[in-house]
């Protein structure tokens, strides 16, 4: 933790302390200023890097028979869909459904996303904001654990990398 003796202002504090930043003699208190401008800097710079990386943010769900597979970006909006071949033995009537729920649980996953990127770029540095932004996101879409791992299904006829040679 990197700390100004002179001003008593800590670099990684959640909030700047005005409180003795002026006082004492003159180049005290410019070295007092000149921290506390290095450290609001220094909150912009990750702040705007957690910016950059949540707008890259791509989320993908594929539905639990595997028709329908919907990535949608930071702001929930689908950036691709696709039907695979499955969608072809989906009743016409339960594919608008099914292709809402997979968006559905593509969008509760973002906060968790978002989550893991404020973690990375903010830490424990600025837990206001931290939380501010992941309350936020977590507000609009939900918040839903990692998917569970597919189990195979005996008429699954996908063989993965698994040999069926044995």
């Amino acid at each position: 933790m990197i700390t100004s003796m002179a001003s008593g202002y800590n670099l990684h504090m959640a909030e700047p302390r005005w409180d003795g930043l002026l006082s004492g003699d003159p180049g005290q208190a410019e070295r007092g200023i000149d921290d506390w401008v290095e450290g609001m800097r220094s909150r912009a710079d990750r702040l705007q890097a957690l910016r950059d990386q949540v707008e890259r943010i791509r989320v993908t769900e594929t539905s639990v028979n595997g028709a329908v597979v919907v990535t949608v970006d930071s702001t929930g909006s689908p950036v691709d869909v696709r039907f695979t071949d499955r969608a072809a033995s989906v009743r016409p009537d339960d594919l608008g459904p099914l292709f809402m729920n997979t968006l559905n649980a593509a969008r509760a996953r973002i906060a968790g996303e978002v989550r893991a990127a404020t973690e990375s770029q903010v830490g424990d540095d600025l837990p206001d904001t931290r939380r501010m932004v992941v309350d936020a996101y977590r507000d609009r879409f939900g918040d839903a654990p990692p998917p569970a791992p597919r189990t195979r299904r005996l008429d699954d006829d996908d063989f993965g990398d698994d040999s069926y040679l044995r």
